[in-house]
């Protein structure tokens, strides 16, 4: 009874083996991307950007590097294994380039009926990546990548993807989706009521068990709710995972941009008026349109163009005085 008419048909007419209930990851998901799918106007963008330099450069300096008085075994191996780092380097180039186009870092609250919509502008540049675990995809996040080393941001991100597969997804969400009831009821903002009733009905009807494989995972090899929310934008590295050249980023609101990083492959390029082989990136950047316009983004293009071009700024980034 009140069953979608569709499901209900396909329900008499295919032969169905199982029913499984969505866990509360994908709720959250499916609540979130539908979200920005009826509300945000996506603007998109792909780039191709050659990046032999970056490679080129890596493994040049990579047989150069000699271990620092003082230096374990382990942080040598990890700061000659960063050359080859790409993730690293990426998530710090996106953040060093949003750093360096004033205006960009920022999020957005607009509903109509409260007023003309607010844009908040910020220092700080805090890029989620994705972590693929066989119990879904979790997005811990960089803080403030371009005030960090390269060395400094790979043993980050080496820590945080270490504890998210270590981390129940489902109890993690339910975590977030707690911290957001507290802030809503501080607010007394009851427009996500839809999220509240999804909230209630995991907790008291259809709580899931831990899952036995995190069950004794002490909590400080965890995820916690502050390593994922936050976020002024998310970089998927989608290259890491499959080969393929293209796809549909998608925004999480309340963050603006969604990037992807296609495979890193060879491909046919044109320098000085020859076709040469180099090697290339796809870059995907989807926007949302009610906060700027897209040749408001031209000059990070740019600027994501300009480090490929000279990596050394990034690997061999220091804070100042740090020389």
């Amino acid at each position: 009874m009140f069953k979608d008419f569709k499901i209900s048909y396909i329900e008499k007419n295919v032969h169905i083996i199982e029913k499984r209930p969505m866990n509360f990851l994908r709720q959250s998901t499916a609540y979130m991307l539908t979200q920005s799918a009826n509300t945000i106007p996506h603007a998109a963008m792909i780039t191709h950007y050659d990046v032999t330099p970056v490679i080129e450069y890596a493994k040049r300096t990579e047989r150069t590097i000699t271990p620092f008085d003082g230096e374990t075994p382990e942080q040598f191996r990890l700061r000659r294994a960063v050359r080859k780092n790409y993730s690293a380097f990426f998530i710090k180039t996106l953040a060093h380039s949003f750093h360096d186009i004033p205006g960009l870092p920022m999020f957005m609250d607009y509903r109509v009926w409260r007023g003309p919509g607010t844009l908040y502008y910020t220092d700080d540049v805090n890029v989620s990546y994705t972590v693929n675990t066989k119990f879904g995809v979790i997005k811990p996040i960089i803080r403030n990548a371009y005030n960090k080393t390269i060395v400094q941001v790979a043993e980050e991100m080496r820590e945080l993807t270490r504890k998210a597969r270590r981390t129940d997804a489902n109890e993690l969400y339910r975590r977030i989706a707690l911290e957001y009831l507290k802030c809503g009821l501080r607010e007394l903002n009851f427009k996500e009521s839809k999220g509240l009733w999804m909230l209630l009905r995991a907790l008291l009807w259809g709580r899931e068990p831990i899952n036995p494989e995190f069950a004794d995972v002490p909590e400080d090899q965890k995820l916690k709710p502050s390593d994922i929310l936050g976020a002024t934008c998310t970089l998927a590295n989608n290259g890491m995972m499959v080969s393929g050249n293209q796809t549909q980023t998608i925004i999480t609101p309340p963050e603006l941009y969604m990037f992807g990083i296609s495979d890193l492959h060879q491909a046919a390029w044109v320098v000085d008026g020859q076709v040469v082989p180099r090697h290339v990136i796809t870059f995907f950047a989807t926007m949302d349109h009610r906060a700027l316009d897209a040749g408001e983004s031209f000059p990070y293009f740019a600027k994501l163009g300009e480090y490929f071009q000279h990596p050394e700024r990034i690997y061999e980034w220091e804070p100042e005085g740090a020389k």
